[in-house]
C-alpha cells in the first residue's frame, strides 16, 4: 500500500538519511551501464522534503542511468544552479518558499529568461489554495502539478519516469537538430582547407562536435584520419594511442580492421564495422584514398551513429566535390601554363620561365602574409603575365641586340594587349591575370609602363609579379644577355628598392633568398 509522501508517514525512512549531508548536498546513484546520471533539482525550503525525496529515490534507475539529486532552498539558489548547469532534466519545485509565489516566479524565469523548454518542471505544494491547480496548469508552462500529501512513493516514481522519458525524447530531438545543423556547417568548414592534412584534422574536430560526447554518452578510445595517396598510409590526424605519430607513416601498430576495410573497399569506398571498430573508406576520382577509423562504436547511441553516418556521407560527397574541383583547377592550370609556354616559346624563352614565375609569386605572397587562397590565385594567374607578347612581331621579341626606342615602344604594348585579351572574363583567375599582365612593368617610382602608376596605386599582384619576372629574367640566360650571379641580382634589388620595386617585397625576397633560389633548382632550364 502506498504511503503518503510526507514527513508524518515516512518517519521510519528518515533514520537512513545521511546525518552529515549539508543543505546543498548532492546524492547520486549510478546506473548499471555506468552512464552519467539524470540530474534532478529538488527545490523546497523544508529540509525534510529533501531528505524524504532522496530516501525514496535511492536506487532509482531509468534507461541504465541513475539519479543525481541536487538541493536548492530559495529562488536565488535555483537561479545560481540553473545558470551554471544546463544538464538538469527535472525540477521538483515548491510553490511557497520565501514568497508565496516563489515557485511560479521560477517557472517564468526558467521558461522566459533562460529560454529552457527542455527541462521538466513539476510543481509540488503543501498549500494548494495558494496556487489552484486549474489556474496554474493553464497559465504556467509546467509539466505536472502535485500536492505533497498526495504524492506517494509510487506516484513519485511514475511521475519521474514519465518526466525523464519526455526530457530524453526532447534532448534527442534537440541533439538531432543541432547535429544536422553542425553537419551542414561542418562540410563547408572542413572542405575550405586545401591540404588533406588540414582536412583530416577538421574532419575529426567537427565529428566530435556533432557527436557531442559531453553528455556522457559515447566513449571514443581512438579516432584516426588516414590518407593513402599511394602505397603508404599516413596518419593525417589522430586522437588516442597513435596521436603522437601524426604526419608519419602508419605501421603494424595500426588496428587490423583498417587494412581489412581498405582491402575490401579501396576501389569503391564503403563502411566496415567489426566489434567496437568502425572504418569508413573514401576514394576520390583522382585515386586518393582516405580512412576514418573509430574505436568505441558500440558505446555510441543510435542517434549518434545515425548522425555519424550522415556526416560521413557528407564527407564522402565532399571528397568527390574536391576531386572534381581539383580536376577543373588542374585543367585550368594546364591550359594557362600551356598558353604561357606558347608565348614564351615564341619569344625563345624556356617553358619553365612561367613555372618559376608562378612559384616565386606564390612564395612571395605567402611571405607577404596573404591568405593561402589568394596566394594560390597568384600562382595560377601569373603564368599569363606576358600573354600580350602574342601580338608582338618575332623580329622584335627575339632581337639579340639592344632595341631601338621605336622597337621598345612596340614591346611595351604587350602589357595592354595582354590586359585586353584577359579582362573580358568574369573568372577570378582571369581577372587576376589581367591585372598582372597590365601592371607587371609598372615601377614604384611611377616611371614604369603602360600607365605610369606610382607606389601602392600599383596593385599588389602587379608589384609581386614585377619582382618575380625580373628575378627570373636575371637568373637565367636570354637571347640578349647571360645569367647573372646571385650576389649581383641581390645587389640590383637592393639598389632598386623603393625605386623600381616595393621595398617591403624586396626585403622579403632578400631575407628568404635561399627559398627563392630553390625554385630555380626545382625548375631548371
Amino acid at each position: 500500500m502506498d504511503q503518503s509522501f510526507s514527513k508524518e508517514n515516512t518517519e521510519d525512512l528518515l533514520v537512513f538519511a545521511d546525518e552529515d549531508e549539508d543543505r546543498a548536498g548532492i546524492e547520486m546513484s549510478v546506473g548499471s551501464a555506468g552512464l552519467l546520471p539524470w540530474k534532478i533539482l529538488i527545490v523546497d525550503d523544508e529540509e525534510d522534503v529533501h531528505e524524504i525525496t532522496r530516501i525514496t529515490l535511492r536506487g532509482f534507475s531509468f534507461e541504465d542511468r541513475g539519479l543525481e539529486l541536487i538541493s536548492a532552498y530559495s529562488e536565488q539558489d535555483v537561479k545560481n544552479l540553473l545558470n551554471s548547469d544546463t544538464d538538469i532534466a527535472l525540477v521538483l519545485l515548491d510553490v511557497v518558499m520565501e514568497r508565496e509565489d516563489s515557485g511560479l516566479r521560477l517557472v517564468e524565469y526558467i521558461r522566459n529568461e533562460l529560454n529552457n523548454s527542455s527541462i521538466r518542471i513539476v510543481l509540488r505544494t503543501g498549500q494548494p489554495g495558494k496556487a489552484p491547480e486549474q489556474e496554474v496548469i493553464t497559465k504556467y508552462d509546467i509539466n505536472d502539478y502535485k500536492t505533497k500529501p498526495d504524492l506517494t512513493a509510487q506516484k513519485l516514481f511514475t511521475m519521474i519516469t514519465a518526466c525523464l522519458r519526455a526530457y530524453g525524447s526532447l534532448k534527442t530531438i534537440e541533439q538531432n537538430t543541432i547535429g544536422l545543423e553542425n553537419i551542414i556547417q561542418a562540410a563547408s568548414r572542413v572542405f575550405k582547407h586545401l591540404s588533406f592534412a588540414e582536412i583530416g584534422a577538421h574532419v575529426l574536430e567537427n565529428m566530435l562536435k556533432i557527436l557531442d560526447l559531453s553528455s556522457g554518452t559515447g566513449n571514443l578510445e581512438s579516432a584516426y584520419f588516414i590518407g593513402m595517396p599511394g602505397a603508404e598510409a599516413k596518419l593525417m590526424a589522430g586522437i588516442g594511442q597513435m596521436e603522437e605519430k601524426q604526419g608519419g607513416v602508419v605501421d603494424d601498430a595500426m588496428p587490423q580492421s583498417i587494412p581489412l576495410a581498405y582491402k575490401k573497399y579501396k576501389e569503391t569506398g564503403g563502411e566496415y564495422i567489426k566489434g567496437d571498430d568502425y572504418v569508413g573508406v573514401f576514394r576520390t576520382r583522382e585515386g586518393f584514398s582516405s580512412i576514418l577509423y573509430l574505436s568505441g562504436w558500440n558505446t555510441l547511441t543510435e542517434t549518434q551513429k545515425n548522425l555519424l553516418r550522415i556526416y560521413i556521407n557528407n564527407i564522402a560527397i565532399g571528397f568527390e566535390n574536391i576531386s572534381l574541383t581539383r580536376e577543373i583547377i588542374n585543367t585550368q592550370k594546364e591550359v594557362i601554363f600551356t598558353l604561357g609556354e606558347i608565348v614564351e616559346t615564341r619569344s625563345q624563352e624556356t617553358a619553365n620561365h612561367v613555372a618559376r614565375v608562378a612559384e616565386v609569386c606564390y612564395l612571395l605572397a605567402l611571405k607577404y602574409d596573404m591568405d593561402k587562397e589568394t596566394c594560390e590565385l597568384l600562382r595560377l594567374a601569373s603564368p599569363m603575365h606576358d600573354v600580350g607578347k602574342i601580338g608582338i612581331p618575332e623580329v622584335i621579341l627575339n632581337k639579340p641586340g639592344k632595341l631601338t626606342d621605336k622597337e621598345f615602344d612596340v614591346i611595351k604594348e604587350h602589357a595592354r594587349i595582354g590586359y585586353d585579351i584577359l579582362r573580358k572574363s568574369n573568372r577570378s583567375i582571369m581577372k587576376a591575370a589581367s591585372i598582372i599582365a597590365l601592371q607587371h612593368h609598372e615601377r614604384w617610382d611611377g616611371n614604369g609602363y603602360p600607365q605610369g602608376l606610382p607606389g601602392e596605386k600599383i596593385h599588389i599582384y602587379g608589384r609581386i609579379a614585377a619582382i618575380a619576372d625580373v628575378f627570373d629574367a636575371l637568373s637565367h640566360k636570354r637571347c640578349y644577355k647571360d645569367a647573372w650571379e646571385m650576389d649581383r641580382i641581390i645587389e640590383l634589388f637592393r639598389n632598386e628598392s623603393g625605386k623600381h620595386f616595393d621595398a617591403r617585397l624586396v626585403n622579403l625576397l632578400i631575407e628568404n633568398i635561399d627559398e627563392f633560389e630553390d625554385i630555380n633548382n626545382r625548375f631548371p632550364e
